[in-house]
């Protein structure tokens, strides 16, 4: 179950920008809820076709991360979500170390975590785990999609991906796995270490949890993990 809560999450887990022109935005996008299908669906078959090398390289999934994720995210606009009131104060140089930092933390904790996954599960990943509800008219250019994952046993899990309107079509800002926003999580979790350190010692110590999480250690993946 666990497992399947972050897989969930990863499809298109976390945040997008705001403050587009919706006016600007061509008319010819692909609905959310088509975008969030073909996304996951595509992401079920690339794991699927490249499990072998996966269990010989962990870097073939975040390769496809990479590809077939990071596009629909906007982490400057997720890193202002994140930051919040502390985004407004921070200097040029702090935003884009953040920015860059934050991205790669995500991208390799999903990718560590779909990893794990596939070298411990040889079941084939199919389609159905996921449904997708059809989603009501947009409010404002946004709009929820909600979804479940299905496992083989136990109950449903209920994933709401909160998606706004740009002008490279729809995007995810905020993933809510179980109740649980993923941007709140983060910024409950950032918020206390910049309070108790700054924001440039928070830049050094998701660096520092990059570099372990590159090297193997799964201790940083939990969110609110200590130094």
């Amino acid at each position: 179950m666990r497992h399947l809560k972050t897989i969930s999450a990863t499809w298109l887990g976390l945040l997008l920008s705001f403050g587009v022109s919706v006016a600007a935005v061509h008319a010819e996008v692909e609905p959310p809820k088509a975008l969030l299908e073909a996304t996951s669906h595509q992401m079920f078959d690339a794991l699927n076709a490249n499990r072998d090398r996966i269990k010989q390289d962990p870097n073939v999934t975040q390769e496809l991360i990479e590809e077939l994720l990071m596009p629909h995210i906007d982490f400057i606009a997720a890193s202002k979500w994140v930051l919040g009131q502390n985004w407004d104060s921070a200097s040029k140089e702090q935003k884009i170390g953040f920015i860059k930092a934050f991205r790669t933390l995500l991208l390799r904790f999903y990718s560590s975590a779909l990893t794990e996954y596939l070298v411990n599960n040889d079941e084939k990943l199919e389609a159905s785990m996921m449904t997708f509800q059809e989603p009501g008219k947009p409010a404002n250019g946004q709009i929820t999609v909600r979804s479940e994952v299905h496992p083989k046993s136990g109950k449903a899990v209920p994933i709401n991906y909160q998606m706004h309107l740009t002008k490279k079509g729809w995007k995810v800002y905020d993933v809510s796995v179980e109740g649980v926003s993923v941007i709140t999580t983060y910024k409950t979790s950032f918020a206390s270490e910049i309070q108790q350190s700054g924001l440039d010692a928070l830049i050094v110590s998701l660096n520092e949890r990059n570099k372990r999480l590159l090297a193997g250690d799964k201790s940083v993946l939990k969110v609110n993990h200590k130094q």
